[in-house]
Formats: C-alpha cells, sequence, structure tokens
C-alpha cells in the first residue's frame, strides 16, 4: 500500500467570515464544493505544500496557518494523509477560473449547509470546527473513526 500526503486550506476572510470555496471538477471522485490544496511533492515540508497549493489554485499569497488536523483515508491500493490548514491572513485577488474549477468567497456558515460537498468534507468540517484533531476514513468498509 502506498502513502500519499497532501493538504487543504480553509482561507477565511477575517471581517465578513467568508471562506474561499473550490468547486472541484477535475479529479474523478473528488469533485464538488471542496477548500484548496493538493498534494505534497517529496522535498517540501507541509506547511510550505499548503502555501504552495494555495498559490497555484487561488492566486492569494497565504501566510500564518494554523494546523488543525488531520484526515487518513484508507482504501486497497493507498493511505492518502491530508494535513488540514486555517488562515485568515493572504494577500492578493482571488483567480475565480482555474484547471480545478471554479472558486468563490462563501458565508462559512452558509457553506456548511450546501450540497455538493465533496468526498468527506462533511467529515473534515469536524477537524476544522475543533470537535475532532483526526479522522480516519477506511473507504473499503466506510468505517470511520473519530479522535479528539
Amino acid at each position: 500500500m502506498k502513502t500519499r500526503l497532501m493538504n487543504m486550506i480553509k482561507i477565511v476572510n477575517p471581517k465578513t467570515n467568508e471562506v474561499v470555496i473550490l468547486d472541484k471538477v477535475k479529479k474523478e471522485g473528488w469533485e464538488g464544493l471542496t477548500f484548496p490544496g493538493g498534494k505534497v511533492e517529496a522535498s517540501e515540508s507541509f506547511y510550505d505544500s499548503a502555501i504552495r497549493e494555495a498559490k497555484e489554485e487561488t492566486g492569494l499569497d497565504i501566510f500564518d496557518l494554523k494546523f488543525c488536523g488531520f484526515i487518513t483515508w484508507i482504501s486497497d491500493d493507498y493511505k492518502d494523509v491530508g494535513l488540514l490548514y486555517e488562515t485568515s491572513k493572504y494577500s492578493g485577488k482571488l483567480i475565480r477560473d482555474n484547471r480545478e474549477g471554479t472558486l468563490s468567497w462563501v458565508d462559512f456558515e452558509d457553506f456548511k449547509k450546501m450540497d455538493g460537498m465533496s468526498l468527506s468534507l462533511d467529515k473534515i468540517l469536524k477537524i476544522y470546527d475543533g470537535t475532532y484533531q483526526e479522522i480516519i476514513w477506511d473507504i473499503r468498509d466506510d468505517n470511520v473513526t473519530y479522535i479528539n
């Protein structure tokens, strides 16, 4: 079984409580509403990978990231580990369309009620709201373990 490392970043406008949402269309199985993020390259830290992915996907320069927790997805072929970050410090202008899909600012409370979320985002939101620090989801049998 191979292990892949990933990141996800909740970018918050502190004045409006809006978050950057990506309506992802690119990858089979991960489509839908989600936060920006991507894979960690072999030569970079988790933190630096989150900064790079945010820039590539949103056009925003982010800084002062806070680590929130992580989620592990287990399938027959992979163990994917996603490190989850949050920040309200950024500069630049949001790119609306990119290779991954369409980006927009959405009120965070409204976003949590929206239909069409990406696979596992309902679980990931439980980390971002502080309910859990770690989630392990064995996709093979749909078994989810939540850890404080």
